[in-house]
């Protein structure tokens, strides 16, 4: 039986913008084999997350051109927190990078990966499990405050280490000009209140710290404040290496821009329509008239999007070398590049989000087709908000509809053209939106069809995702590309970078 027919108006319908999502080549060409995608899903089951590991390769080489070309010296860890991908840490071992984890959980993964103690990075809050096995294997550890430093110089003490312990330690709270610390509150770091405390703490273990110098973690929004912060963070190591400490370079962490849209235009198209019906107080772009984080007050635009621009001129080594290549006004207008090159330093940076860019896709199973009560299209799919992490971070492009038939869709409206809110499986009024945002999909879908999400590795997939109601949590697998342009796949935790025929041929 077919679903209600909607009766929205179609002239409404059709000032809805697109957003189209930027899709790598490789990936359109997977999506254009329907077969075999169709196939996947129905074997492996919904939701499914689809991983490119050779795309993180590319990225990798994107940031060591960057260091290439200002004859910069240091390490690229890769931050493996926005994805449990294993196919992506055994693909990204082939590579000069190092790895970046966060808990015990990741240095055992990266461990068993294949990266060498020597190539791993410990970040985040560290419980006692999780420092001892650090110290123990020699791991570069990233400090957040003098407490932990202390744990790690009594673990030395306890263990009798015939060798040092290699240690960063991370900054926090910069302001916008100058080189003063902010007095707002934050979490991770050490502030200026404890940096003499922190120097006189170094000089005296010099014997069993191996200290590679200072760090700072700034996020992709917070891209403006980055250069003061390694502005701050050079006048710093400056002032410990006048101390009689010896750092070996910066690490300015990751937070790089990518994009996410194929066209800016039709991003800042759906922008000036979102701001205006906001103001109109007639939003028929969102579901239930929402502002998505705008509203009006007296007929004036308050408020600020509760998403993340996905659109940028660039990839992230792109983004990264406009700091490198930013005058220093504290340091007579000399950039980042040049004083590390000419002061012998080395930078350290922590790229996730932009070395996932394009390695990952999810798909889902269209369950049902129904009408709300407003008469909005309510695609109802085998998933739910956590397989994508739509709460903390909404997605915003264009799904793409794989149409499992291209006879007569029963469960279409006469006009291609209308809108449609995409649901997910939770037994929730609340909580259970894939999407806030309509789309207008040139295929509508249909029970049986599958939405594809495109890029999605990065902090979408799995980052938060639950069995919450007993629902499933998404298989993973991987799929490279041929020489003779076929695809293999195999399960995410049976890939090895170098492929025998054992794969399945798509």
């Amino acid at each position: 039986m077919g679903a209600q027919q909607p009766q929205l108006d179609t002239h409404e319908t059709r000032q809805i913008p697109r957003v189209e999502a930027a899709i790598h080549p490789t990936i359109k060409r997977f999506l254009d084999n329907k077969d075999m995608l169709l196939s996947l899903i129905d074997g492996m089951g919904s939701p499914l997350n689809i991983i490119f590991p050779d795309h993180i390769v590319d990225n990798i080489n994107g940031f060591e051109k960057i260091y290439k070309d200002r004859h910069l010296r240091g390490h690229i860890f890769y931050t493996s927190k926005p994805n449990k991908s294993l196919a992506l840490k055994h693909r990204a071992t082939t590579t000069q990078a190092g790895l970046d984890v966060s808990s015990l959980g990741e240095l055992k993964k990266g461990l068993a990966a294949g990266f060498h103690p020597s190539r791993i990075e410990a970040t985040g809050p560290k419980n006692p499990e999780y420092l001892f096995l650090c110290v123990q294997q020699d791991v570069l550890i990233n400090v957040d405050n003098i407490g932990e430093l202390q744990q790690i110089i009594a673990l030395h003490q306890s263990l009798s280490l015939p060798r040092k312990i290699r240690i960063m330690m991370r900054l926090d709270g910069f302001e916008e000009t100058g080189i003063q610390f902010t007095k707002r509150d934050r979490i991770f770091g050490v502030y200026e209140k404890d940096f003499s405390t922190l120097l006189d703490t170094l000089i005296n273990h010099q014997d069993i710290l191996d200290f590679y110098g200072f760090s700072f973690h700034l996020s992709a929004s917070d891209f403006n404040k980055k250069i003061p912060a390694i502005s701050q963070t050079l006048a710093l190591t400056f002032q410990a290496i006048e101390r009689g400490l010896s750092p070996k370079g910066i690490n300015i962490g990751g937070g790089y821009r990518c994009n996410y849209v194929r066209s800016k235009d039709e991003w800042d198209d759906f922008m000036a329509a979102l701001k205006t019906a906001a103001v109109h107080g007639t939003n028929h772009l969102t579901w239930d008239n929402g502002g998505m984080g705008y509203y009006s007050e007296d007929g004036v635009l308050k408020g600020r999007p509760r998403f993340a621009d996905p659109s940028f001129d660039g990839t992230g080594a792109d983004d990264l070398a406009r700091l490198l290549d930013t005058p220093l006004s504290a340091f007579d207008n000399q950039t980042t590049a040049s004083l590390l090159s000419d002061s012998m330093l080395e930078l350290y940076i922590e790229p996730g989000r932009s070395a996932l860019d394009q390695c990952g896709i999810t798909v889902a199973r269209v369950n049902g087709v129904k009408t709300s009560k407003h008469g909005e299209n309510l695609i109802l799919l085998d998933m739910n908000p956590s397989n994508i992490n739509a709460t903390m971070l909404p997605y915003m492009m264009d799904p793409i509809v794989i149409a499992r038939s291209t006879e007569g869709n029963i469960d279409a409206p006469p006009n291609n053209e209308q809108s449609v809110i995409y649901m997910g499986n939770l037994c929730l009024t609340q909580g259970n939106i894939i999407m806030q945002r309509k789309t207008t999909p040139a295929t509508f879908p249909r029970i049986g069809d599958v939405v594809v999400f495109v890029n999605t590795a990065a902090y979408q997939m799995d980052f938060v995702e639950t069995e919450f109601l007993q629902q499933r949590i998404a298989e993973k697998i991987a799929v490279t590309q041929t020489e003779e342009n076929n695809f293999t796949w195999v399960k995410d935790e049976l890939y090895t970078p170098f492929q025998s025929p054992l794969g399945e041929s798509i």
